[in-house]
């Protein structure tokens, strides 16, 4: 009776979902139109922004614009859909409607979810003479969860606060499961994108920014209490994801004393990932920050990672507590670029400062970025690695590399307790000395240092470089200009690495050494070193990337079944690829082709590919494969060889996983070559256990349906499935 029961219930509620799908309207707003109309077709369209205003919507309607016409007014919209029966908010047509709301804010939706808002262009006065902020979502109830908002291919420009905005003053409030995608925000006052929450609740959950773009957003010369300027700000969020996005030239008219503006930043956010994106050319307006990438206060568990930051006032990458701030801890910055940054007021590329507010900044991971720095252009002292304050714990600073030109210093640290380098390469030319200035001592060797420190030492075991990395051409910059894009490839190929790099192989394993997991990939999307093996210093790992694979190979491993061997590669990003080749050897020298695998062309998505080869040319001998890869232009590389040693067939246990990305639920689909328990463990960026499971398998395949995964933040995990002596793992990402 239960089950019929729950089946009866099920029903009920399908029958609900439908028959509100069924009751919704589309609604169409054209100049042409009239406000005593229908609404419901394009021929009978409203006309203002009024009638709008003035209507209630059910889920699921659908509220359309004329693409090519402005409106002028305000849209507010006190209606609320769900995530199932969105209320969607768009143009119609070709092109995109604007709306132009003079002095006021553009979009205001109070207290409502279950909204997207798409293909809109919203336009205020001007940031000196508009008095709000253009895209607002804003809730003070009590006790609600707002889920589901969804902004993307929105304009916002003119407005004098922030051009988007979504936020809860409500101690027990806030939005979940929001996603802002293909979004410009610029020419604002105060911010490109924001959100805040009741200070110091994370009241916000699963967020996702994607592909969007902060530029010019100058900052507000008569507010001085508070930075302004930013590109895109994080607060309040637990569990959120920035990928692909680019903030440039925002913040010069900052007049906040005590701090400033940065490109991409969060703040009082819990795993928070910021990743492939490109921030430059910011400012500060006064002395304090204007930088790329910043952790702020009372940020945990969370990650810089893959980015480009140059030409920036401020630091490329900061960790900073400010006072009062709850705890901070947990952080890592990894495989990122760091170009001429620094540029004013005596600030370091890669830079920490503390307060000491709650333990100050506790436990961070700072490794494998690329640091390029030449003289500020205000002729004061720029560092590549800068800590300015005390109130740190647990900072480790291993295989990066610190370049400097004219005598710009490698390393200065104000308060000598608490962390450690080990492992990086420092170079200022080869006739200039080494440039450490350590608490009150200065040092221009690397040897007096680790003799008077302790520093670039493991036990006793002298670790660190003082020689040149190498660089294919560093210092190409990049200059504001109209042609200005996200991720210059120009700029940031000329940190890959010349063959016969002194870095090149030099790494510290993070894994064997620390027990660091070291993520999946580094800057340009090659593989990280696995446990026991040396990888590079700096953020490129591949041996020679004047010639790189066009694609993010994360992982190519072959294993014999049988008489076949069975290949299996994923990668994480793939650009113009037509399709891979798939060659063998006998030898390791004279490889022959052995089938063509299609490429994906050009996607940001993980991509899991199999190959099996059927017609070995000697069973019992040892065998050689390779991948070479082939551009849509007809250009060739090759990925690394792998290697199958002779003998019976290698039981395997074989991992697939879909959806991949996921929203709620993956699939397992295990191979395993004997029944018996097995352990699935699901560790995060940081590479820490987030979920674990055992369950029965059984000889042969069978699927399992992972639901637990629904309640990770958005990020990038690692699955590890575990049957006695055999082990297999595979990438998954939740957006």
């Amino acid at each position: 009776m239960r089950i019929k029961i729950v089946l009866y219930l099920l029903v009920i509620v399908s029958w609900a979902v439908g028959a509100s799908t069924a009751r919704a309207t589309t609604y169409y707003i054209s100049p042409a139109g009239d406000d005593a109309a229908t609404g419901t077709t394009a021929t009978a369209a409203w006309q203002t922004l009024t009638r709008v205003n003035a209507a209630r919507f059910q889920p699921g309607d659908r509220i359309l614009f004329q693409a090519g016409a402005t409106f002028t007014g305000s849209l507010w919209l006190q209606s609320a859909g769900s995530a199932a029966a969105p209320i969607v908010v768009s143009s119609y047509g070709r092109g995109v409607a604007t709306i132009s709301s003079g002095h006021d804010f553009g979009f205001y939706a109070p207290d409502v979810a279950g909204i997207e808002l798409r293909r809109l262009r919203f336009v205020g006065s001007g940031r000196l003479t508009n008095t709000n902020s253009g895209v607002i979502f804003t809730t003070a109830l009590a006790n609600v969860r707002l889920r589901h908002l969804v902004l993307d291919s929105l304009d916002v420009s003119g407005y004098l606060k922030a051009g988007i905005i979504l936020g809860s003053s409500s101690p027990s409030s806030g939005y979940d499961d929001v996603r802002i995608t293909n979004c410009q925000a610029h020419a604002n006052g105060e911010a490109g994108v924001s959100s805040y929450s009741y200070y110091p609740q994370l009241s916000h959950n699963n967020w996702y920014v994607s592909n969007c773009r902060a530029y010019d957003n100058a900052g507000r010369q008569d507010v001085t209490t508070t930075h302004t300027g930013n590109g895109i700000v994080l607060a309040g969020i637990d569990g959120a994801v920035v990928e692909r996005c680019e903030a440039y030239n925002n913040g010069w008219l900052n007049s906040n004393p005590g701090g400033g503006p940065v490109g991409i930043w969060g703040w009082l956010c819990n795993n928070l990932v910021i990743q492939d994106c490109e921030s430059h050319h910011n400012r500060s307006g006064l002395a304090h920050d204007g930088g790329g990438f910043d952790l702020d206060g009372g940020c945990t568990n969370s990650v810089l990672q893959y980015n480009y930051s140059h030409d920036n006032d401020g630091a490329g990458y900061l960790l900073a507590q400010f006072d009062g701030a709850p705890p901070m801890h947990d952080l890592t910055i990894r495989y990122n670029i760091s170009e001429n940054d620094a540029r004013r007021y005596g600030q370091g590329a890669i830079m920490l400062w503390s307060s000491g507010a709650n333990g100050g900044i506790q436990r961070a991971a700072i490794h494998n970025n690329t640091v390029y720095v030449t003289p500020a252009t205000d002729n004061s002292q720029a560092k590549a690695f800068y800590l300015s304050s005390a109130g740190v714990s647990g900072i480790t600073v291993r295989n990066n590399i610190f370049q400097t030109t004219a005598g710009v210093r490698q390393v200065q640290v104000l308060s000598t307790a608490n962390l450690q380098l080990q492992g990086n390469c420092y170079w200022g030319g080869p006739d200039t000395p080494l440039s450490i200035a350590w608490g009150a001592s200065a040092f221009t060797s690397l040897s007096s240092w680790q003799g008077a420190t302790g520093q670039e030492m493991i036990g006793t075991r002298a670790v660190g470089l003082n020689q040149a990395p190498n660089f294919i051409s560093p210092g190409a910059g990049g200059t504001l200009n109209s042609t200005s894009s996200k991720r210059m490839q120009s700029s940031w190929d000329a940190y890959k690495l010349q063959a016969g790099s002194s870095v090149i192989g030099q790494g510290l394993n993070l894994i064997s050494e620390f027990n660091l997991w070291p993520g999946l990939r580094d800057f340009f999307g090659s593989a990280t070193p696995p446990q026991g093996v040396a990888g590079n210093i700096g953020a490129v790992e591949a041996s020679n990337s004047t010639a790189p694979l066009p694609v993010g190979l994360a992982s190519f491993t072959a294993l014999r079944q049988r008489e076949a061997v069975l290949l299996r590669w994923t990668t994480v990003w793939e650009a113009a690829n037509a399709y891979f080749e798939v060659q063998i050897s006998t030898d390791g020298a004279v490889f022959r082709r052995a089938g063509t695998v299609a490429g994906r062309g050009t996607t940001t998505a993980l991509t899991n590919y199999r190959w099996l080869d059927e017609t070995l040319p000697h069973p019992a001998a040892t065998l050689y494969y390779r991948l070479k890869q082939v551009d849509l232009d007809g250009k060739e590389t090759y990925s690394s060889v792998v290697k199958v040693a002779p003998g019976a067939a290698q039981p395997a246990l074989v991992l697939q996983a879909w959806p991949n990305p996921f929203a709620e639920v993956v699939n397992l689909q295990i191979q395993s070559p004997a029944a018996g328990k097995a352990s699935i463990t699901c560790t995060d960026a940081l590479g820490r256990a987030v979920l674990s499971r055992t369950l029965d398998v059984a000889q042969g395949a069978a699927v399992v349906a992972l639901s637990e995964v629904s309640q990770l933040p958005p990020g990038v995990y690692c699955l590890r499935v575990q049957q006695g002596s055999y082990q297999t793992t595979a990438t998954i990402t939740r957006q």
